[in-house]
């Protein structure tokens, strides 16, 4: 399906470790890529649109890195996906009904709405705290 890309799930790895670090300041790009074992190329290209949205902000100079701009607690992982994909549905046609000349008549349009609907709820629901602590997902939606 594709909605998930890497993006999303790099990126929210990527701030579910600066939720563990917790308090302790800003940590640098490279400690983080090597616990999670992702490029750090990959994941500065990931913190621009995470700084841009608000979630996440950089010190500079010896004891600089990335620190999340808000409490885990309050960022959800709708927000975060959203973010880092750049768009927030699974079909152009569910957010945009008018790009399809066939929206009006469509049988399939209220299922691939639902769906993505369904999605967002259950995104919204998780914090990245509660992401941070998951040890078994919670299905139910």
């Amino acid at each position: 399906m594709g909605f998930i890309s890497t993006r999303s799930r790099y990126g929210l790895r990527f701030l579910i470790d600066l939720a563990e670090q917790g308090q302790a300041g800003p940590i640098d790009l490279a400690s983080i890529a090597a616990r999670q074992e992702i490029s750090e190329q990959y994941l500065s290209k990931l913190t621009q649109p995470l700084k841009a949205a608000g979630l996440v902000r950089t010190e500079r100079g010896a004891k600089g890195g990335y620190e999340l701009a808000k409490a885990p607690h309050t960022i959800d992982l709708w927000t975060v996906v959203e973010a880092l994909e750049g768009h927030s549905a699974l079909l152009e046609c569910s957010s945009h009904p008018e790009s399809c000349p066939r929206s009006n008549s469509c049988r399939t349009l209220p299922v691939w709405t639902g769906l993505d609907r369904v999605v967002r709820d259950y995104l919204e629901r998780i914090s990245l705290a509660d992401a941070a602590r998951l040890a078994e997902p919670d299905y139910t939606i």
